[in-house]
């Protein structure tokens, strides 16, 4: 939800760590940002890659960092859930291209991956694009599994109405209303 990951994305709650002009200016760049987001959903549900927007360094190159670290940011999030994507065996390799960049620079020699030459940058990141829609395959799938089950649970413990004019469940060959309707009521 927008009020979850808005302080993410803000560094805090909006009322104390920004100031807009205007309420025209913030209800414009809340829009903004739900747009983006919505940009990006419509393209994962249409099972298209999304694209990210990366920011260039001063000689106009890709590197693709920032997009990363921001996104292992908002998988925090979620820990519990992304945690299950990357131990998937068959799914989780989806995120390596990402993991890729995140740790590109990591103060921690073992993390870092092995240095990423220009051209492998690119496929990097086309990897990275393609993972996405991986990801969003792999919730999707496990969305869908959960609200079969949960259906299931509903359909199982929903019992039947019984009409005042049907046969008593009971077997007693009489009106519901006559038999077991007629305590309910009295």
């Amino acid at each position: 939800m927008p009020s979850e990951y808005n302080p993410e994305v803000f560094g805090g709650e909006m009322s104390e760590v920004r100031e807009f002009d205007s309420l025209d200016e913030a209800n414009e760049i809340l829009a903004l940002m739900m747009r983006h987001w919505n940009t990006i959903a419509g393209t994962l549900f249409k099972d298209e890659i999304y694209v990210p927007l990366l920011l260039e360094d001063q000689n106009g190159v890709v590197h693709g960092n920032d997009w990363a670290r921001g996104f292992m940011r908002g998988t925090y999030m979620r820990h519990q859930g992304w945690v299950e994507l990357v131990q998937d065996d068959e799914h989780g390799g989806c995120l390596i291209p990402v993991m890729m960049l995140h740790h590109e620079h990591d103060e921690d020699p073992e993390m870092r991956p092995e240095p990423i030459s220009p051209e492998r940058r690119e496929q990097v990141i086309a990897g990275m694009a393609a993972g996405l829609l991986g990801a969003y395959r792999y919730f999707k799938a496990k969305r869908e599994a959960y609200a079969a089950a949960a259906s299931k649970r509903e359909t199982r413990h929903k019992p039947a109405k019984v009409g005042r004019n049907d046969p008593c469940p009971c077997g007693s060959g009489k009106k519901y209303k006559k038999c077991c309707g007629s305590a309910m009521t009295n």
